[in-house]
């Protein structure tokens, strides 16, 4: 899918203002004159700049429709494909903290292979190992805290 300038412009103006309205709630850090919202409210100034940018472009040459479908759009399932992504980060979002990240990451990885139509017996054991290399790298190299959930404490 293709967005026109126009209604690119708009996304990125209205995204630019949602991210500074939501900045404006972070707290201030005590004995300094700026707080957790300075570089958020910069980097939404700026989104909203460009999206205004391209808002007035896109309103000066407005040649065609705000939105065309491109060739991979008019494929079969490639729409359905994207929604099932998108549904998939928004259950790990909904989901991580209680189920915990190695259980999440298999089921999304089974359900992405299976979209891409990778053989079950593939599917199950690539995503049970990419769960726990992923867990063992973020957990033991990085350092970053992955919610256990339902799994028990792995020894790494």
């Amino acid at each position: 899918m293709r967005l026109s300038d126009t209604m690119f412009g708009v996304l990125l103006l209205l995204f630019g203002v949602a991210v500074g309205l939501y900045a404006q709630t972070f707290p201030d850090i005590p004995g300094q004159r700026y707080g957790a919202a300075a570089f958020p409210t910069a980097i939404a100034i700026g989104f909203a700049g460009c999206g205004l940018a391209m808002l007035v472009r896109g309103l000066r040459t407005a040649s065609g429709p705000l939105f065309t479908r491109t060739e991979w759009t008019r494929k079969p399932g490639a729409l359905t494909s994207v929604l099932v992504t998108i549904l998939c980060v928004v259950a790990y979002i909904l989901l991580a903290r209680r189920v915990g990240f190695i259980p999440m990451a298999v089921v999304i990885l089974i359900v992405l292979f299976r979209m891409l139509r990778v053989p079950w017996w593939q599917s199950l054991l690539l995503a049970v190992l990419a769960a726990f290399a992923c867990d063992y790298v973020f957990r033991s190299i990085l350092l970053v805290p992955l919610p256990f959930g339902l799994m028990p404490r792995l020894p790494w």
